[in-house]
């Protein structure tokens, strides 16, 4: 401080001090700047506008279309998609009080001889697309189910009460499952729907002129099961046609206690069949004998006959 009171006048250093003092000064190797600056320039694989190897492209590419091949032949798949298309109307299930049925089975038919029987999601797929198609015509017209003449089958095994008292739950249900399996597939490959399966018993449709050639069949069939010990299956079976409703996939009506009634009448092995089947089919493609009938709920004067096909 000066004698007069005054501050002191700064020195020359404090007045002209750069507008960096105070800050340290850090040295940077030349080699770190030199990959510092590689680094920045050079372009990530991503960034590169090089083209891509084409080998490793078709490569690609080939997996990728094995692995599509694989996955429709895969078994679990085509299954989940045949599931699916099992639920709905238009499913491998006939109906025969639809009169849209025929025309979904005939496309069904046709994508078959495009596409090929094998089991594929494919083909599983083009099958789901007819049974939408069918559900919506279905729910379309619900309300709406004309009468329309079938042949009901009822079959029922010769002594299987008695057999079965002596037997295991295994041995019935492998030989009830050996039965129902070939009863359906005479019944399927003759154009006839399983309407159920009752204990030794079915009861199946038929809108064409074929129930007796498939009845017959599946008499047959059943015959030659060999699975059970001490017993031989022998089917008993009646037809009669007319014009029963439908119930939330049964069939109930005069029509149906009657064609029961008729193979109640039957002999072992034997096939009866009442004179109206022969309103769709042919009687001079069988053989015919009546028997004598009386049931009751039946008509009194309804003639009944032992078929058997000339063949």
């Amino acid at each position: 401080m000066s004698a007069d009171g005054d501050d002191p006048a700064p020195s020359a250093s404090q007045t002209h001090a750069p507008p960096d003092a105070g800050l340290r000064a850090v040295s940077v190797p030349s080699g770190m700047i030199d990959d510092v600056t590689a680094k920045d320039v050079t372009p990530s694989p991503q960034d590169s506008s090089e083209p891509d190897d084409p080998g490793r492209a078709r490569g690609a590419l080939a997996s990728a279309r094995e692995a599509v091949h694989a996955l429709n032949r895969n078994p679990t798949a085509a299954g989940a998609v045949r599931a699916a298309r099992e639920m709905l109307p238009g499913g491998p299930k006939k109906d025969l009080f639809r009169p849209e049925a025929e025309s979904t089975q005939r496309l069904n038919a046709l994508l078959d001889r495009v596409i090929g029987e094998e089991p594929t999601v494919t083909r599983e797929f083009g099958s789901l697309f007819t049974a939408t198609w069918q559900a919506f015509l279905s729910r379309r017209d619900e309300d709406y189910a004309p009468p329309k003449p079938v042949t009901i089958l009822f079959t029922d095994l010769v002594a299987f009460s008695s057999w079965a008292l002596h037997r295991s739950d295994d041995e019935i249900v492998r030989l009830l499952d050996a039965v129902n399996r070939t009863t359906r597939d005479v019944i399927h490959r003759h154009g006839g729907v399983v309407i159920k399966t009752m204990g030794d018993g079915a009861m199946a449709a038929f809108d064409s002129d074929s129930a007796i050639e498939a009845t017959f069949e599946a008499v047959e069939a059943v015959g030659q099961i060999d699975v059970a010990d001490g017993y031989r299956p022998i089917l008993r079976a009646g037809l009669h046609t007319g014009t029963p409703q439908r119930v939330k996939g049964d069939l109930i009506g005069v029509d149906v206690n009657i064609a029961a009634r008729v193979a109640e009448a039957a002999s072992g092995g034997e096939v009866l069949a009442s004179e109206t089947v022969f309103t769709i089919a042919d009687r001079t493609r069988y053989q015919l004998r009546p028997r004598r009938f009386k049931a009751k709920g039946a008509p009194r004067k309804l003639q009944v006959y032992a078929v058997r096909p000339l063949y």
